[in-house]
């Protein structure tokens, strides 16, 4: 299973607030036919997100939610222009942003694409690189690295 694809890849967004992006965000895959109710999907978004922060540290967060509205596993890959204040862990602003859609049935796929992410992003390396990123092709090659194997 490929985890990311170039047409959801946002290089240079700036986001006003966390509430902004994640609304942008679940437009974004809203409009691309990966989930069939914005407002069922942005519910569940806010739901896990008032829950805990989904800003893990490290200038990355991974906002996620399993819904009955996704069709399909797909992550939205946002990397931010500005600073974003995410009530993350380590309360540092965040500048990279997963948004992970999940079907309903899929607690499986959906706890170890966000493990494989998470771990990715521990490495110092791999965010510079991505932030770095001048097209969405290079972000893509550099996110390839992420292995998927069911």
């Amino acid at each position: 299973m490929e985890l990311f694809s170039l047409d959801l890849i946002k290089l240079k967004y700036y986001a006003l607030d966390k509430k902004s992006c994640l609304t942008e965000m679940a437009e974004f895959l809203f409009e691309k036919g990966i989930v069939s109710s914005f407002d069922d999907f942005f519910r569940a978004v806010m739901e896990r997100e008032n829950l805990m922060s989904t800003g893990i540290g490290k200038s990355v967060a991974i906002p996620h939610a399993r819904s009955n509205a996704v069709l399909e596993l797909k992550i939205l890959v946002y990397l931010l222009d500005n600073e974003l204040q995410f009530n993350a862990i380590d309360s540092e602003p965040v500048r990279i942003v997963f948004m992970i859609a999940v079907p309903e049935t899929m607690k499986q796929e959906y706890t170890k694409a966000l493990s494989l992410i998470s771990n990715f992003l521990r490495n110092e390396q791999n965010r510079i690189e991505l932030l770095n990123s001048l097209t969405n092709e290079e972000a893509l090659n550099i996110l390839k690295r992420i292995k998927y194997e069911s």
